[in-house]
């Protein structure tokens, strides 16, 4: 027995390796700069629990344990993108460590937690949002979030203050990680107010435990209103927050689909692939879920439905600001980084989905009328679809991020020899060709200070380009004076205060109001290096 159980995390990781192992020669991207600069001139991330930081407008999200994770992985392994990746593969195999935990917590035979946990850990979403550095959050949030439900799970087994304590702990480490945890609070209360309902002589051990649970979530709510200064988020913007919920739900539920069958995007015989495993499984289930009164479902199973629903709903309900911004249905034509960044929106989601689908397996597994071998015969062709798919879009994921590589690393040298060599540090970077994917959202500025060898200089120069940059992230004695013929920022007449978070200032700056380029040193990318160049005032506006 041991044995076997042992068996299951070494074939987790390497089936998980082996699909995710071209991700890890790719590169930075969109927002993985802005961040891993962030985190390298913080300089301590205790700020990030009491400071709003403003990314992306004021009062939008409240996650400092996820950028406390960007700050300790560069501390210790620097700019090193294979260090970084290989991290993120290591913690997306510890969320499916913690998936299979719950599912037999649920007390699911193993085989079919494993099938379950397999399938979640191979499908081209989840691990398309593993692959982007910058969605971390999610991944801490959904490992916290399983941790939780698990030690929930023992506690309704053996109430004890100890479960109680690590269900708590890990919640609150969930919610710090990314406000979408309060999926999995949810599930916890679900499965405790069953407790209570269906136990009265553990009804009052239940109650105490929701109402320890309710406390922790008021006093998270208390805490990131204190941070942010809001209730809601700033990523509502002008729009009523109902509205955007209702449009961001919407958004999100149109493109489901699309991301959990990928019916966009691949071959004819993958699709059939697909569509042959769907059949084998419904089948089954209609075999097994039909009415049978001498077989209703055990306590566990249905606690694992119900932690499968509020994991799979309420993160669509709870990132729908979000979506109803930039949520964008799954197309053959987008690449895999756009594809990547999509995916964050579903990553839990599909985690609550196999718990759900954990719970209808399970039953059907430990019917005799169904054959085992049909139900391992789906997922397993369910499994290798999804590996095929997913270990070629960890390629093309690495490739396209590595297409600016070359580029990025060249601005940062550049920017590195001028801070070296001059005491004033103002630079505009032109002609620099960007990857879609960055747009106009990945300022050169962010670049620079991410791939610097020489953060403690390059912290005090001032990077633009010829197109907007949004602030300058700054070591924390940058002034106005330094970035001058750039000036403050201004809004109704009145300058915009700049943002000190730690040791990090974040400058809003206006361009020049007239020709004057004294003092900027002028790069210009080309055939593949950045050169100095005749000044260009035009171009600092």
């Amino acid at each position: 027995m041991s044995v076997k159980r042992g068996l299951v995390p070494l074939v987790v990781v390497a089936l998980v390796a082996l699909v995710y192992w071209p991700g890890l020669h790719g590169f930075w991207t969109r927002d993985d700069f802005m961040q891993l600069a962030f985190a390298r001139l913080v300089g301590s991330p205790w700020p990030l629990f009491v400071r709003d930081h403003y990314f992306p407008v004021p009062g939008s999200v409240f996650r400092p344990l996820g950028f406390a994770s960007f700050w300790l992985w560069q501390a210790l392994f620097g700019t090193d993108y294979f260090a970084h990746a290989f991290g993120d593969m290591l913690l997306h195999v510890a969320v499916c460590l913690a998936l299979y935990r719950v599912l037999r917590g649920a007390w699911l035979e193993r085989t079919p937690a494993v099938l379950c946990t397999l399938l979640f850990a191979v499908h081209p979403v989840v691990l398309g949002t593993a692959l982007w550095w910058s969605a971390r959050f999610d991944l801490l949030a959904t490992l916290f979030a399983l941790i939780a439900v698990r030690a929930a799970f023992d506690h309704v087994d053996r109430p004890r203050a100890g479960s109680l304590l690590v269900v708590l702990a890990s919640l609150l480490a969930a919610l710090l990680s990314k406000e979408t945890a309060l999926a999995g609070a949810a599930a916890i209360g679900m499965v405790w107010l069953r407790t209570a309902w269906a136990d009265r002589a553990r009804r009052g051990q239940a109650l105490r435990a929701v109402g320890a649970l309710v406390v922790l979530v008021l006093l998270f709510f208390a805490w990131r209103t204190a941070v942010l200064g809001t209730l809601g988020s700033g990523l509502a913007g002008d729009a009523p927050l109902v509205d955007a919920l209702g449009r961001g739900f919407a958004d999100w539920i149109a493109n489901l689909p699309g991301y959990l069958l990928l019916s966009s995007g691949t071959g004819s015989v993958l699709q059939a692939a697909i569509v042959a495993a769907l059949m084998i499984v419904l089948v089954a289930l209609a075999a097994g879920l039909g009415d049978d009164e001498r077989r209703p479902f055990s306590l566990g199973a249905i606690d694992l439905l119900v932690c499968g629903a509020c994991v799979f709903v309420l993160p669509a309900v709870l990132q729908a600001p979000v979506a109803a911004l930039n949520a964008a249905p799954f197309r053959a034509d987008a690449s895999a980084v756009e594809t990547a960044m999509q995916s964050r929106l579903y990553y839990l989601s599909f985690a609550g989905l196999a718990l759900a689908l954990g719970a209808a397996v399970g039953r059907v597994w430990s019917d005799t009328r169904v054959p085992r071998a049909a139900v391992a015969t789906a997922f397993a062709i369910g499994m290798g679809v999804a590996a095929w798919i997913s270990h070629g879009h960890a390629a093309a994921f690495a490739a396209r991020t590595s297409v600016p590589r070359a580029m990025a690393v060249g601005v940062a040298a550049a920017v590195d020899r001028i801070a070296t060599a001059r005491d004033r540090c103002d630079v505009a970077v032109l002609g620099s060709e960007r990857p879609p994917e960055w747009a106009i959202y990945v300022s050169m500025d962010s670049v620079t200070k991410a791939l610097s060898t020489n953060i403690e200089r390059t912290g005090r120069c001032f990077v633009h380009a010829d197109y907007p940059t949004f602030f300058n992230l700054m070591r924390g004695d940058a002034t106005p004076t330094g970035a001058w013929p750039y000036t403050p920022h201004e809004n109704q007449g009145h300058p915009v205060p700049w943002l000190h978070v730690g040791d990090l200032v974040a400058a809003y700056l206006d361009p020049p109001v007239n020709a004057d380029a004294n003092g900027v040193v002028f790069l210009r990318y080309e055939n593949g290096a950045f050169v100095e160049t005749a000044a260009d005032p035009a171009a600092l506006h």
